[in-house]
Order: C-alpha cells, then structure tokens, then sequence
C-alpha cells in the first residue's frame, strides 16, 4: 500500500478527463453522420427505402452503446481514479486512438453487415478497445497505483475479472462471425451489460464526491 505522501503524488486528472469526454462527445456524433436520410418518391417508397436502412441503423445502435458504456465506466472510474501519471496519459491516448476508429468500423459494419469479413473487423476494433480498458484498469490499480484507498483489494480482483471477459467475449464474437454474423452481432449487443451491472464492492464508491490531488491536499 502506498504511504501518505504518495496519496497526493502525480498529475491532475483534470485535463485528461475533460480531453476523454470531448473525444467521446465527438465519437458518438460521428456515428450518426453514417445515417443519411433517403428522399422517397412516394409513402411506399420511402419507407421501403427507411427498411434497407436496417444495417446501418443495427450497426448504429450498438456502436453508441459500446461508446456511451465506455463514457459509463470512465465516469465511474472518475470515483476512484484521483491521479494520473506519464504511463496513465499514454494508455488513455491509445485509447482514444481505438475509440476514434470506432466510427470507421461501424460504417464497415453497416455497409457490409452480410459480409463476415466487415463483422469480424467490427469486433476486432472492440476487441483491442475492450483489452485496452483492461491494461489501463490493471495499471491504474497495481498497489493503488493512481486510486484511492476506498478501493478495497477486494473490489479491485472483482472488477479486473469483469473487464478480463469483455475482450474475450468480442473475441469469441469476431472468431464466430464467418459461421454465424447474427451470433456475433448478438454478443456485440449484449457485451456492454458486462460493463454497466455494477460490482457490489465499488457501489458506495460510486457515491463518494470526485477527489484531485489537489482536494487531497487540502485535507491533509
């Protein structure tokens, strides 16, 4: 466990999390730029037109809900996590980077949703999103790390566990896709519950204001 002086050691977590959420903003408006509205020539038309437009809108949804579960998580994560160091700044840009590929690959997705190639692709992106999220929370937490001492080691091992299946579920998804695309569409949808049940440990946390190393400081 770290002693005292550590408790306010590292950066401001202030700036890396406005830059998270103005990245996530700006992801989760691009998905819909792939929605262009049809111009029917009739009733008929135009809904016929609206119904050949179910790839994009199935690739659509579950692309904004594994954004909007990622934004979930780093809002959570934002309880516990009070600092930041070199390594932390770096794995969240890495992140960023994968997160910023997401409307690249759902445009794949729902362009080519018949084609397994563009659904394995799709989860591939979610794969390294998923393994991403996993290295950061492990460094993140090694010996309380950049979290605060709320965080029982307990709490720490039932969270790990939770974000070790996700990549492993999106991998399972993407290998499966040349034999069954609605199978692997299926575990696409579903995988973001894995993030937003939450774990009976951290629920107090969760209820804790946000700390900076600077209101650490101010209460020592």
């Amino acid at each position: 466990m770290p002693d005292n002086d550590s408790d306010t050691a590292g950066f401001s977590r202030t700036r890396l999390d406005a830059l998270v959420d103005g990245v996530l903003a700006i992801v989760l408006t691009l998905l819909v730029f792939d929605l262009h509205a049809p111009v029917g020539a009739s009733n008929r038309d135009l809904l016929h037109q609206i119904a050949a437009m179910r790839p994009q809108f199935i690739s659509f949804v579950i692309s904004f809900g594994v954004v909007a579960v990622f934004w979930y998580g780093h809002r959570m994560e934002s309880h516990w996590l009070i600092r930041s160091d070199r390594i932390d700044i770096g794995l969240t840009l890495v992140l960023l980077l994968g997160l910023s590929f997401v409307p690249f690959s759902a445009s794949l997705l729902g362009k080519n949703i018949d084609q397994w190639a563009a659904v394995s692709i799709y989860g591939g992106n979610l794969m390294i999103l998923a393994t991403l999220r996993f290295v950061h929370y492990c460094y993140s937490t090694a010996g309380h790390r950049l979290v605060r001492q709320e965080l029982t080691d307990e709490a720490i091992r039932e969270v790990r566990l939770r974000l070790a299946l996700t990549p492993i579920g999106y991998l399972i998804a993407a290998a499966i896709a040349p034999v069954s695309k609605v199978a692997a569409l299926i575990i696409y949808a579903l995988m973001p519950i894995n993030y937003v049940i939450p774990v009976r440990q951290i629920r107090g946390l969760t209820s804790l204001p946000m700390q900076t190393p600077d209101s650490l400081e101010d209460h020592a």
